[in-house]
């Protein structure tokens, strides 16, 4: 069975405490939706960072590419409010919307990048300024990242210094979450978005438990998820061309 005028969003662990902007915008346009945490984080190696953000002499700034980098670095910096001071004055970048608010928000840290919405692009916004970087960009990341950015402004001589500060996992409860959205199995949303390759990755056996999935509307966060999707056989409804609440919306409206 498929329920129309419903949404399921499958996607990360949100923030504590953050009210969602996908939930809010669909249910102002009336529709229903449903969740699913596909993945969850575990935060690690905050005194290392919290040892590189004393140090702030030898960075140019910092590169936020995801909102839970951002968290790392508050998690660092909670006890020594002061800590993150020194860095205002720095060159700060984030990719999308979403982690330059929450920098913002929580670091009182203005990025640039917020239009950028990956990595590519990020890379294009700091090489607009390669020449005020003389020491390295300190960058925050999570065990899942790519080597894109890294690669990118290596080209331009630029350097950027990596530490781990989370490692993604699979949602230990996504079964019973996705059996609890679906009436057990029995029914599926009208409209399904995935917003990563390793969310779909730890979704996909269990939704394909769903009779009717085949018939469901297969949405994209992007060209990497729907190359993740199209690998996978799934016929792909439509792609966002930005991570937003609003791209999610005009592709169900076919805009």
């Amino acid at each position: 069975m498929i329920i129309e005028n419903s949404v399921l969003l499958l996607k990360t662990q949100a923030t504590e405490g953050a009210s969602d902007k996908y939930v809010d915008l669909l249910i102002r346009n009336n529709f229903e939706v449903r969740q699913v945490k596909t993945l969850v984080f575990q935060f690690k190696n905050i005194d290392a960072l919290k040892h590189k953000l004393k140090n702030d002499g030898d960075y140019s700034g910092l590169i936020f590419s995801s909102p839970r980098c951002v968290h790392a670095v508050y998690l660092a910096t909670n006890d020594t409010k002061s800590l993150i001071d020194s860095w205002q004055s720095k060159h700060n970048f984030a990719v999308g919307e979403a982690t330059y608010k929450d920098a913002l928000d929580k670091l009182s840290l203005e990025c640039k990048g917020k239009e950028s919405g990956n990595a590519v692009n990020l890379s294009k916004v700091i090489m607009e300024e390669k020449f005020i970087h003389q020491k390295p960009l300190l960058f925050p990341h999570g065990n899942l990242k790519t080597d894109t950015l890294s690669r990118e402004l290596e080209k331009e001589g630029l350097k950027i210094e990596g530490v781990l500060v989370y490692d993604t996992i699979t949602n230990p409860d996504i079964c019973e979450e996705i059996k609890q959205v679906t009436d057990n199995f029995r029914a599926v949303p009208e409209y399904v978005v995935f917003f990563s390759p390793s969310g779909l990755h730890s979704s996909l056996e269990h939704l394909q438990n769903i009779p009717d999935f085949c018939y469901a509307k297969l949405i994209a966060i992007g060209p990497v998820t729907e190359l993740a999707m199209k690998e996978k056989n799934l016929d792909v409804f439509g792609v966002t061309r930005k991570p937003t609440p609003e791209d999610v919306l005009d592709v169900i409206a076919g805009r």
